[in-house]
C-alpha cells in the first residue's frame, strides 16, 4: 500500500546507517551517516491521517483572523516605528563604534560620529550596529522577541526599550489569548459547563 511504502522510506534508511556503520564505511555520528536522517521526512506524506485535527485548526485561526490581522498591524507600526526612533537615537553612540587598536579609545570615543572618526582615521572606525534603518530594523526584531543582541544605549533609546519590554508582552499575548479563545469554542470547551448550569436553573 502507499502508506507501507511511506513507512518503508521512513525506516529503511536507519536499518542501512546502522549496517554501514557496522562495516566500517562510515563513522557513527558524521554527516554522511546523519545524512540518512534526512529520508525520516517521507513520514510528513502521512499527515491525511490528522486532516481532521488540521481542518480544526483552520476553524481556530479562521475565527481569529480578525484580531490576528489588528495584532499583526500593530506589531508593524510599533516594529518599523521604534527601528527608526532607534536609528535616530543610537546612530551616532560611541559605544556601537570599534577602533583600530593604534586608535586610543579616549580618541576614538570622542568624536561626534563614526563618520567624523573615518575621516580623521580613515577606515579605522567602524560600526556594526544601528548603521542604517534596516539594520536598526534588524534589532528591533531581535529586541521584540525578548533577547537584547547589545545593550550601552543613550538615554532616549533606554526610553523606547522599555516601551518594547511593554510593548512585546502585549504584541505576543493578543494573539495567543485570542487563539487559545477561539481553539476552546471550535473544540467545544465550556459547553458542557454552560448546560450544566442551565440545568440547575
Amino acid at each position: 500500500t502507499f502508506f507501507g511504502i511511506v513507512d518503508f522510506l521512513s525506516t529503511a534508511p536507519w536499518f542501512i546507517e546502522q549496517a554501514v556503520t557496522s562495516l566500517g564505511w562510515i563513522k557513527s555520528g558524521s554527516d554522511a551517516a546523519m545524512v540518512f536522517r534526512i529520508f525520516r521526512i517521507f513520514r510528513i506524506l502521512q499527515l491525511e491521517d490528522f486532516v481532521t485535527a488540521f481542518s480544526k485548526l483552520d476553524n481556530v485561526f479562521r475565527a481569529s483572523k480578525g484580531v490576528l490581522k489588528a495584532a499583526g498591524l500593530m506589531a508593524l507600526i510599533i516594529w518599523v516605528g521604534c527601528g527608526a526612533l532607534f536609528y535616530i537615537f543610537e546612530e551616532n553612540n560611541p559605544n556601537w563604534r570599534q577602533c583600530d587598536s593604534s586608535i586610543s579609545p579616549e580618541i576614538c570615543y570622542g568624536f561626534e560620529s563614526t563618520a567624523a572618526c573615518n575621516e580623521a582615521y580613515p577606515g579605522q572606525c567602524t560600526q556594526s550596529a544601528f548603521t542604517n534603518v534596516p539594520n536598526a530594523l534588524y534589532y528591533t526584531a531581535v529586541f521584540l522577541g525578548g533577547e537584547w543582541g547589545v545593550v550601552d544605549f543613550t538615554w532616549p533609546g533606554r526610553m523606547v526599550c522599555l516601551f518594547l519590554c511593554v510593548a512585546g508582552i502585549g504584541l505576543y499575548s493578543i494573539p495567543i489569548g485570542t487563539l487559545f479563545d477561539s481553539l476552546g469554542v471550535v473544540l467545544g470547551i465550556g459547553d458542557d459547563e454552560d448546560e450544566e448550569d442551565d440545568e440547575e436553573e
